[in-house]
């Protein structure tokens, strides 16, 4: 099991089938969404509390399970106050985004390790919006056609659409701009190429490139 801070507000924990098993749950009471799924959660919340010394079994939760190809459930939960919303998350998501850009860049021109440099920048920078009905990432889409028109691709995928951009090119105040729409429009939002490639895999693939200009089209 393995935990780590995305942001401020968000955590990440990384559980293998088997260490679920180990706690005394069953994948099929994890996907229930019943009293057992609540009692794990509130036992995952203990042991991040514990991890990183903040109680997160108060205030308002917002929890995200993905199943990953390695058999491992990978669990992204967020504790901020409700007014903050997509904003904040977003701003979570891309805090490394900021932080970590000019200088893997600059590491990019002095050396050879250009590979592994863009790897971990791809990780970052890939930024899914996941929408419940089509017609909103539509009027999403139409919103944010006035900032820099990264690479996008609209995915679905049990019922939702995910709206996938790499913002490796975008700046703080185009960040803001964007979480600001987002806020408004995306029922949710995940981060990671790996996430992505589990929807290229996956997921029925409705627009393979340019798909923000496509639907603003529409």
């Amino acid at each position: 099991m393995e935990f780590s801070r995305i942001g401020e507000h968000t955590i990440k924990c990384v559980i293998s089938e088997e260490e679920i098993y180990d706690l005394g749950y069953t994948m099929d009471e994890i996907m229930s969404n019943g009293e057992r799924t609540q009692e794990f959660m509130n036992q995952i919340f203990d042991m991040a509390s514990e991890e990183f010394g903040t109680d997160f079994n108060s205030g308002i939760k917002t929890v995200r399970a993905d199943f990953l190809a390695d058999h491992t459930l990978s669990l992204t939960f967020s504790e901020h106050p409700a007014t903050e919303g997509m904003m904040e998350h977003l701003k979570d998501i891309v805090n490394g985004l900021l932080n970590s850009l000019p200088a893997e860049t600059a590491e990019n021109e002095k050396n050879k390790k250009g590979r592994t440099t863009a790897k971990k920048q791809d990780m970052v920078s890939v930024v899914m919006f996941i929408f419940e009905k089509f017609d909103v990432a539509v009027r999403f889409a139409k919103m944010i056609k006035g900032l820099p028109m990264p690479f996008s691709q609209l995915f679905k995928f049990e019922g939702e659409y995910f709206m996938s951009m790499d913002l490796s090119g975008y700046d703080e105040h185009e960040l803001e701009k964007m979480s600001v729409i987002a806020d408004e429009y995306a029922d949710d939002i995940i981060a990671g190429a790996d996430k992505r490639a589990f929807l290229m895999e996956h997921a029925k693939v409705i627009l393979d490139d340019k798909a923000i200009e496509s639907l603003a089209q529409l």
